[in-house]
């Protein structure tokens, strides 16, 4: 009775291992794969800031801002932001544009028109040639490179009023998959004037703040109080002014701009 019972044990086992391993539960020698995840790391288009440095009296000047604002009108902010920061006490300029522009050269060539896309991504000194078509392409064909570049970072801000001031906070989100560092976010505000070359002149330039190494998904969160009153859309008439206000994220090294945000 003994052994019949050990035999009919057996069975049932031997049975009941076939089925496991019949139906992929269970091998022998070969450890399980587990699956893992392969969704790739968010897609966010870039937007592209393009800073223009021009001076009152430069004869050139007028074709670069000519084409350049019309590119910036025909893309819109979500995919171009362009900033024109005047230079060398021609009545516009301030200290902190003129400060921007010499960290970009430091001890290199000056002169207007200057054009950075995308910080010292691309740097275009002087016109490309005589005619206006031409130096529109050629703008037009630098800014197409940068926006078929996949942005590695997310910004998302907003500002409100507290205490008749108006706060901007914001975040940035790495949205790549490697670590990202040498970071720092900084922003500007702008003027509107009527005529070409003051189309969005900066009047601030914000402080950097340096961000730490940035892992993938991680966040930055920041502040500015703009030291420029922001006026109310509320509050524009004709005639009001108008001002601008674009975030952006920077390399402080390499002194790329990996993406940038027009502020509504």
């Amino acid at each position: 009775m003994k052994i019949n019972q050990r035999i009919s044990i057996s069975i049932i086992l031997i049975i009941f291992l076939l089925v496991l391993t019949s139906g992929g539960i269970f091998t022998i020698g070969t450890p399980t794969a587990f699956a893992q995840n392969t969704d790739s790391p968010k897609t966010v288009p870039r937007t592209v800031l393009v800073e223009l440095f021009v001076q009152e009296g430069c004869l050139t000047c007028p074709t670069a801002e000519f084409c350049l604002e019309d590119l910036a009108w025909e893309y819109g902010t979500t995919q171009l932001i362009l900033v024109e920061e005047h230079l060398w006490g021609d009545g516009y300029d301030t200290a902190e544009t003129n400060a921007r522009y010499n960290w970009y050269v430091s001890d290199g060539k000056k002169g207007t028109p200057d054009v950075f896309i995308n910080g010292l991504t691309k740097r275009l000194q002087g016109l490309s040639c005589d005619c206006v078509e031409g130096n529109y392409e050629c703008y037009k064909d630098a800014i197409d490179e940068e926006l078929t570049r996949p942005s590695l970072l997310e910004i998302s801000a907003s500002k409100t009023i507290i205490n008749s001031d108006y706060i901007i906070k914001g975040m940035v989100k790495n949205i790549s998959d490697i670590p990202l560092k040498d970071l720092a976010v900084c922003g500007m505000v702008g003027k509107e004037g009527d005529e070409s070359g003051l189309y969005n002149y900066i009047q601030d330039i914000f402080p950097f703040q340096n961000m730490p190494t940035l892992l993938p998904g991680a966040t930055f969160s920041f502040k500015y109080i703009p030291e420029i009153s922001l006026t109310p859309e509320s509050e524009i008439d004709e005639e009001g002014e108008v001002l601008h206000l674009v975030i952006f994220v920077q390399n402080t090294v390499t002194k790329e701009i990996l993406q940038a945000l027009y502020i509504e």
